[in-house]
């Protein structure tokens, strides 16, 4: 089927009254093109009841409309209306017709509106998008947050989204033995009988080009096996992509796929195209900062370029399913991507979650989610969910089957885990672990949740990942998974690699304090496949701040794409740096322990520019490979300390001046004081279609950084509409769509489009 965008034109605005007969568009109506976060849009509460969990913006209800106006031409088509994601419950309605309803925010919805458009005049559209309150526990916006499309086509056609190539075997010869599948449909009511041509093509030309006639029933289920020659298969170092054009009939659909092969077992890893792959993995919130819960394909370009740049070659869409602007992005840059379903099951972590949809819908949802994300060479794996806290009980262990078994019908090239967390797994057994471990009484573990638990329990969470409790659960589950997914869970790595030999593991999500250790077990252990850290990069949501922050700092990369120190210490233990790294800590940390928690690492930041007395103690932190490294200030040297697991804290009088670190073989790097009296704007710039991306931050002479300087900057750019910018401190009223900003943390990001 063929797609036009439906992208402009939209009405925009928020309902209070559900008990009304006419829809008519308001005065104050916001016009506007989709993707729209109606939630980004209104600005945060304080007196927010979701509070720091959505960055203290609260949700309601607010109606998408618009007007189509259908060509003749298609009057004898099939019509579907196809929304990537309208968070978070949401009804569609064609001319006052119900004709679609979603349960989840982040699953397509697709409705079938051939028998409700008329032909005589304009048709309403009408989407009726419903926030409930304690609906997430992190910012998830609201509204038609992704793309929408009007698809068409004649009653004979390949049903959306069944369009699937799988490579068997990549041949010595240069070739591949692929297997091609779609699903026919005719909804004529007789059967028919139609040519069906199959090219696969990429810029060099055709790689095939065959024609063959089929008799269409009611469905008809395309399964060939096919040779193609001279074929380069999709790889991290060259992400080469087809296109697979279907014909059948007068219908012409079109797939953009690679062509690769994956395996794994505890012996060999994970393998694609027969070579052995270690995930060096980010988790990734599907919110793109300053756009609030918007997907662009753009910014997930600009994104993952970011990631891939700073030494991830894997990402894993935390909580929910990938938007198909990540998985493209991730496709053509040869990322990997660990796709997951959800967050809860059937029991909730809100009380407006979409567990209280789940019995019913995690049928479609997990359909939806694999139908559109196999064809994307980047997807390796599937997960069918995160902490589920009801995973240890009879209907837990149910449902986890119950969902393999569906990934697997669906998809049975890819793996499929579940991120398990020692403290989740136990269910309500986790009071009786910490009793047995602290020797406390049961009463002092039974109230809270459990990312309390976890700051409660953070010296022993090793001892509870390895308790009995948690070890029976996993027991059960690996008949339900591929591969076993961890979440902090390093502890069992060793010595689960020798009790359950046919067990493969992958750390689903894991403390940034642990990532050498991680590492080097992945190395280690081919039954270890990858590590994904919490977390790639900043998020909205899951504050423990007051209002009016909303940014979640424990990423590796912030919210206006600047790498942290932790980003380059991870990029040393990958293997992928040799030269070492300094970072400083605050004044007013010296001397005092620094504990944030598993999910940040550190409040260190890459400056030697302070507003302090000289001789003022500070604690550096130096990044480097194992071995001596010795910091000079100013060519005098301060300080020796030998570095274990590429860490290592040396203590420095302040002196303005230069700051480095020497490695044994003579390798430095180098922190200077920044002269605020010889500053200037910077700007990195990067186009990505109509879409310019700027970082941009304030610079001496000598090329350092000058963090923090409050400096106020317009950010206007003759030629382009600006859409959003902000930097660290700047508040979200208005949506970031004021150009005049003061540059906080490290700079400020700006995003326009071109006019």
């Amino acid at each position: 089927m063929k797609r036009i965008s439906l992208s402009g034109d939209w009405y925009v605005y928020p309902r209070d009254d559900a008990f009304s007969l006419v829809t008519a568009i308001p005065a104050d109506a916001v016009h506007t093109s989709v993707p729209y976060d109606a939630l980004w849009h209104e600005g945060q509460r304080e007196s927010s009841v979701n509070g720091g969990r959505t960055s203290y913006f609260d949700g309601q209800v607010y109606y998408y409309q618009r007007e189509l106006v259908l060509d003749e031409r298609l009057r004898d088509m099939r019509l579907l209306l196809k929304f990537e994601a309208v968070f978070a419950k949401s009804f569609v309605y064609v001319n006052g017709s119900q004709v679609g309803m979603g349960d989840f925010g982040y699953a397509s919805l697709t409705c079938d509106i051939t028998d409700y458009v008329r032909w005589d005049r304009p048709n309403t559209l009408l989407v009726v998008c419903k926030c409930d309150l304690l609906g997430s526990r992190w910012y998830a916006g609201c509204g038609i947050v992704r793309p929408v499309w009007l698809m068409y086509g004649p009653q004979v056609h390949a049903e959306p989204d069944s369009i699937w190539l799988t490579t068997q075997e990549l041949t010595p010869e240069g070739g591949a033995r692929v297997r091609l599948r779609a699903t026919l449909c005719n909804l004529t009511g007789r059967a028919q009988n139609v040519d069906v041509r199959l090219r696969i093509f990429d810029d060099g030309g055709d790689v095939l080009d065959e024609t063959f006639p089929v008799r269409v029933g009611g469905r008809y289920e395309l399964d060939r096996f096919l040779y193609l020659r001279d074929i380069r298969p999709w790889s991290e170092s060259d992400p080469h992509l087809y296109w697979i054009e279907l014909a059948v009939g007068d219908d012409v659909a079109h797939v953009r796929t690679g062509l690769r092969t994956q395996s794994w077992d505890p012996e060999h890893g994970l393998l694609v195209n027969g070579r052995q792959v270690l995930l060096r993995g980010a988790c990734l919130h599907h919110d793109e900062g300053i756009l609030g819960g918007e997907a662009h394909k753009e910014f997930e370009l600009w994104r993952v370029e970011q990631l891939r740049d700073a030494g991830f070659n894997a990402i894993r869409s935390a909580h929910n399913h990938a938007s198909a602007e990540l998985l493209s992005a991730c496709d053509e840059l040869g990322v990997f991507v660990l796709d997951e379903v959800c967050d809860m099951w059937t029991k909730m972590k809100g009380f407006g979650d979409f567990a209280q949809y789940f019995p019913h819908s995690w049928r479609q949802v997990t359909t939806s989610l694999v139908r559109e994300s196999r064809v994307h060479p980047s997807v390796v794996g599937y997960s069918t969910g995160n902490e589920i806290s009801d995973i240890n009980t009879e209907r837990g262990f149910e449902v986890a089957h119950e969902l393999y078994q569906l990934v697997h019908s669906l998809d049975d090239t890819r793996f499929v885990t579940n991120g398990v967390n020692g403290a989740f797994a136990a269910g309500e057994e986790v009071a009786d672990i910490a009793a047995d471990l602290t020797g406390r009484p049961r009463s002092d573990f039974e109230t809270g949740d459990v990312n309390e638990f976890m700051g409660l329990m953070a010296t022993r969470m090793d001892e509870i990942t390895r308790h009995p409790v948690v070890s029976r659960v996993l027991e059960r589950l690996d008949s339900s998974v591929d591969v076993q997914g961890y979440n902090y869970m390093t502890a069992r790595y060793a010595s689960d690699a020798k009790a359950y030999p046919q067990r493969v593991m992958l750390g689903t999500e894991t403390n940034p304090r642990r990532i050498a250790e991680n590492w080097s077990i992945v190395r280690r252990l081919p039954s270890v496949i990858g590590d994904f850290t919490w977390t790639g990069w900043d998020y909205v949501g899951e504050l423990s701040k007051p209002y009016p922050a909303w940014q979640n700092d424990s990423g590796d990369i912030d919210a206006f794409g600047f790498r942290r120190p932790v980003s380059y210490w991870r990029q040393i233990v990958f293997g992928q740096r040799t030269e070492p790294y300094l970072a400083v800590r605050p004044p007013e940390a010296y001397g005092t322990p620094r504990e944030f928690g598993p999910w940040k690492f550190t409040d260190a930041v890459a400056s030697w520019t302070w507003d302090i007395e000289p001789g003022t103690p500070l604690c550096v932190e130096a990044y480097a490979p194992n071995g001596p490294i010795e910091v000079r200030l100013n060519g005098e040297t301060v300080g020796r300390a030998e570095v274990a697991d590429h860490y290592a804290l040396i203590d420095v009088p302040y002196e303005p001046g230069v700051l480095e670190a020497v490695t044994s073989s003579g390798v430095i790097h180098q922190l200077r004081t920044a002269d605020r009296a010889k500053v200037r704007v910077v700007r990195d710039d990067q186009e990505y279609g109509n879409w310019l991306i700027s970082r941009v931050w304030l610079e001496d002479d000598k090329k350092t950084l000058v963090m923090g300087s409050g400096e106020e900057v317009d950010l206007s750019l003759e030629g382009w509409e600006l859409i959003a910018a902000g930097s660290e401190g700047t508040p979200t009223e208005g949506a970031f769509a004021s150009p005049v900003v003061h540059l906080g943390g490290q700079g400020a990001l700006a995003i326009y489009r071109r006019l």
